[in-house]
């Protein structure tokens, strides 16, 4: 639609005028025909298409002329043919008046549309110019930032003016610090008849080169007029035909020119406003771009040296670091070997104090955790034959145990499995307490321990115990940490063997003390009971003797003597009776005893005696 419009509006003026005055001659000669061949008077249609043809295409004047031509043909051949401005009546003046006035309107109201129509074609030219330059700068800007090294900024700043300007050739070179001389780092479209450019130009000759170098400005020449360049006798090195225009744009870092971007062409050319922005945003974008880069480059180049430095300086710190670990872990160990030391000493030193069971097993408990840094442990012996344990000391779930606390050695006890295998065990977290044991899980769960190590107490290969240190949190059984551990088992063993054969020789002793208590017991009483008997028998036979005593009473005497004789020999008998029975070899005889004989014998042994000391029985 808008290049339909562009071309209607770019129509000539002059094709407008002829094209007018023909649409209304063939108006009238269209309707002079067709009024003959149809023998109908002309109207006004075909003149009035005339008039909107002519305004459409030519404007207001254009439209005016048509409609002035128009208005006479209708008024001669239509209104009252053969005749000018003469009506029949007020009516026709008042049509043909309507139609010069609406037609005119239309060509006033086509006349505006026409002026809108440039002036938006002006709008349009205008924008598209300012797409094209922002689409040129957009792709050098582009360009520039996507270069990351000064190599590829050097070939953007040279590629996109050449590709944007329509260049011939170009160069771009990097000026000395001197500013007196140039070297070429990039050429496009130039071939030297020797061969290669030359890398260095000199800058004290008058050219382009040298005087945007001096102005820091771009310097641009639009033709090589022999009357009117300021350049025309100009020719360097670099030239091997001869420009027509050309611009070169310095490239400024610091209030200095660093590079220079000269673009030539074969022809003369006209630089519009545009194209002067262009190379000023080419000068000072491109020099940004390649200060950049030679920013990145030095950045670069320092970061590597730095991180050389500091590689090493790593590597320093890492061996002095390591040094300093090494000590620590020397010093650490040291310091744990001391206190370790220190608490098997404290331990140790308890357990010479203790000298029973139940005390040596508070010693181990007390100063054994301490020693291993446990929360708690206990104490059990073997008893039953293996099938049973019994705790001599616990401080399990915060509650002081002493006594015979038994349990049967179960499957699912830490305890049971130390027992069978005579190997420690190590807990190391509370599933594997669940995995593995799960009565012992049980009892853990109910102290809020996590963590344990169950002990074999062995004394001469065989095991009488078990020795157990709970923990409350996850503990690493490292080797070290597992020798102070049997250690600390090795010395509580020990002791409770030395203790338990201690109570043994107390329980020996004490019990040999009692036999001898019972021993002489014994032998008094039955020095006690032989010896009454005998008492009788000496007192009747002193009596009988004397010869003082009657004789009815001395069959009595006699009988007494015999009597206690027999109970003498009973006695003897039941004495040896006594040591059949720790031999295993008495037989029981069963008879009846007369309680009233027995009585009789025991009152008549006593007779003597009651005599002797004038008693009546």
């Amino acid at each position: 639609m808008q290049s339909h419009l562009r071309k209607l509006i770019t129509v000539s003026r002059p094709f407008s005028y002829a094209f007018a005055v023909c649409a209304a001659a063939l108006a009238l000669c269209a309707e002079i025909f067709l009024s003959r061949l149809t023998g109908t008077l002309p109207s006004t249609t075909l003149f009035a298409l005339s008039v909107a043809g002519s305004a459409w295409y030519g404007g207001m004047a254009p439209g005016a002329l048509a409609l002035l031509l128009s208005a006479v043909a209708v008024d001669y051949v239509v209104v009252e043919p053969g005749t000018f401005l003469s009506f029949g009546s007020r009516g026709q003046a008042a049509l043909f008046a309507s139609f010069i006035a609406g037609w005119l309107a239309f060509c006033a109201l086509t006349d505006k549309t026409y002026r809108r129509l440039r002036q938006y074609q002006g709008r349009c030219r205008s924008a598209e110019q300012a797409a094209r330059q922002s689409d040129r700068l957009a792709q050098l800007t582009t360009a520039l930032g996507q270069a990351r090294t000064p190599s590829a900024v050097i070939e953007a700043a040279l590629q996109e003016p050449l590709h944007a300007l329509v260049a011939d050739s170009g160069v771009l070179l990097l000026t000395r610090d001197d500013g007196q001389a140039a070297d070429v780092v990039r050429a496009v479209g130039h071939q030297q008849d020797g061969g290669e450019l030359p890398t260095g130009l000199s800058l004290t000759d008058r050219s382009p080169l040298r005087d945007a170098v001096g102005r820091g400005a771009p310097v641009i020449v639009e033709s090589r007029n022999p009357t009117t360049s300021e350049y025309r006798d100009s020719s360097g090195p670099l030239n091997t035909k001869q420009w027509q225009a050309l611009a070169a744009v310095p490239l400024v870092i610091g209030g200095r020119v660093v590079a220079v971007v000269q673009l030539e062409f074969s022809h003369g050319r006209t630089f519009s406003s545009d194209d002067r922005d262009y190379l000023f945003a080419l000068g000072s974008r491109a020099a940004q771009a390649l200060d950049r880069t030679w920013q990145y480059e030095f950045a670069q180049r320092a970061r590597a040296e730095a991180e050389s430095l500091r590689a090493r300086a790593d590597q320093e710190l890492e061996g002095r670091q390591q040094t300093e670990a090494a000590l620590r872990a020397s010093e650490a160990r040291y310091r744990t070997l001391a206190a370790r030391t220190n608490r098997l000493h404290a331990l140790t030193a308890a357990l010479s104090e203790a000298v029973t069971l139940h005390a040596v097993a508070q010693a181990v408990v007390r100063q054994g955790k301490i020693a291993v840094g446990a929360t708690s442990g206990d104490v059990t012996l073997l008893v039953d034959g293996g099938t049973a344990f019994e705790t001599l000391h616990s401080d399990v779930g915060g509650d002081v145990e002493s006594g015979a606390a038994r349990f049967e050695a179960e499957s699912g006890l830490c305890a049971t499995h130390v027992v069978q295998t005579k190997r420690p065990v190590f807990i190391g977290s509370f599933a594997e307490w669940q995995e593995r044991y799960w009565r012992s899980a049980s009892i853990a769960a109910d102290g809020g321990y996590v963590s344990s190590a169950t002990l074999p107490l062995l004394a001469d290969g065989d095991t009488i115990g078990v020795l157990a240190f709970h923990f409350t949190a996850p503990v690493k059984f490292d080797d070290g940490y597992q020798a102070l551990l049997v250690s600390v088992a090795q010395h509580c063993a020990q002791a409770l063997d030395r203790a338990r054969l201690y109570e043994s020789a107390q329980q020996a002793r004490t019990e040999a003390e009692t036999a001898n208590r019972l021993k002489d017991e014994f032998v008094s009483i039955v020095s006690h009971d032989l010896r009454t008997p005998l008492n009788a028998m000496l007192g009747w036979t002193a009596l009988l003797q004397k010869g003082a005593m009657a004789p009815g009473l001395a069959t009595r005497a006699l009988r007494s003597i015999h009597d206690n004789a027999t109970r003498q020999a009973k006695l003897i008998d039941d004495l040896l009776d006594f040591s059949r029975l720790i031999d295993g070899r008495l037989a029981l005889e069963r008879e009846d005893v007369d309680l009233r004989q027995l009585l009789r014998n025991v009152i008549e042994s006593m007779v003597p005696t009651a005599a002797a000391k004038r008693i009546e029985m």
